[in-house]
């Protein structure tokens, strides 16, 4: 027996070439393999339940994600909705609008650390300096923005942004004095080990926020729709079971080896993952008020005007309806 593929199914065929099953195969973007929902779905044979097979692309900053995901080399990506609404709207790193839809939720709200250099004592003192983000147009450039609006300072006038990449990159650009400070999820341990210091919390600043929310573009969810619909069904069932307390154990020792097999960064991330505030959206709905919240995150900061309009416009619940409509296969 072999495996081969053909225009993106994969058969294993005998010697004589009768199909034995079928996988289909859909090509995710994302930054990394640690989402405890895709661990799942891949460990717990969510998707092997529903014949797929995920190949996942990683890069490390959004503008690669984005224009892989425009040129169609993945076919979903799991992303904050800002990134999806700013390149949909033309104000990405390309200037080309984009016809994107958001199928599924991810997680909700917002926690980033405004951390800056030592020698940096109060958000005044960011005046005049650069801050490492990862894409100045979108992520999370538009909430540090926004937490340094409300204490007067204004992009492009008072600081700049610096393209640097994902928290690991901009952390060091910090550290060798390339930028003053960058908003990150380092924890307190890790701050203090690199001698950095913490001046402010977005989740006091922005109180709603998605995250992780998985997108297609438009036509391709249109040609894909039954093999969109299972994706979506295996990321569900994955979700409810993941976020099911009597599964914690488990969870965690599957979190482990994405988590360098250290217990407490495994624990760490599972209780992340299912905080109420902070952690994945129950059944992994869309979060409509997180997507409105970005919109209006975006206009706070004059990226986009009023009127402004409204999630509908990025998001379609057709395909994760039908997906919970039928039960996994």
């Amino acid at each position: 027996m072999k495996l081969v593929k053909l225009r993106g199914l994969s058969l294993l065929v005998t010697f004589f070439g009768a199909p034995v099953w079928a996988q289909d195969v859909v090509r995710i973007g994302a930054f990394n393999n640690r989402d405890p929902v895709q661990l799942i779905a891949r460990e717990k044979g969510f998707f092997t339940g529903e014949k797929i097979t995920v190949e996942t692309n990683l890069v490390t900053n959004s503008v690669d994600l984005m224009r892989n995901f425009v040129n169609a080399k993945s076919d979903v990506i799991h992303t904050n909705a800002d990134n999806i609404i700013a390149w949909a709207e033309g104000q990405g790193e390309d200037p080309q609008t984009n016809d994107f839809v958001i199928f599924i939720g991810g997680s909700q709200g917002v926690r980033q650390r405004l951390i800056v250099a030592s020698d940096v004592k109060s958000v005044a003192e960011l005046r005049g300096k650069v801050l490492a983000v990862d894409d100045p147009r979108t992520g999370y450039a538009p909430v540090l923005a926004y937490m340094l609006k409300r204490h007067g300072l204004v992009l492009n006038k008072d600081y700049t942004f610096k393209a640097i990449g994902n928290t690991r990159m901009r952390a060091e650009a910090i550290s060798k004095g390339e930028a003053a400070g960058a908003v990150m999820s380092l924890t307190d341990e890790e701050i203090a080990k690199r001698g950095f210091r913490l001046l402010g919390k977005s989740e006091d600043y922005v109180p709603a926020y998605a995250r992780g929310v998985g997108a297609a573009r438009r036509p391709w969810a249109n040609q894909n729709e039954t093999l969109l619909v299972r994706y979506i069904r295996a990321l569900v069932g994955a979700t409810d079971w993941f976020l099911d307390q009597k599964n914690k154990e488990e969870a965690v020792k599957l979190l482990l080896k994405v988590n360098e097999n250290s217990e407490s960064r495994a624990e760490q991330a599972y209780e992340e993952a299912v905080d109420l505030r902070f952690g994945h959206v129950p059944h992994a709905r869309i979060d409509r008020d997180g997507i409105i919240a970005v919109i209006e995150l975006r206009e706070a900061i004059g990226a986009m005007k009023p009127p402004l309009p409204g999630p509908e416009k990025y998001t379609d619940d057709r395909y994760y309806r039908k997906a919970v409509a039928s039960p996994m296969r």
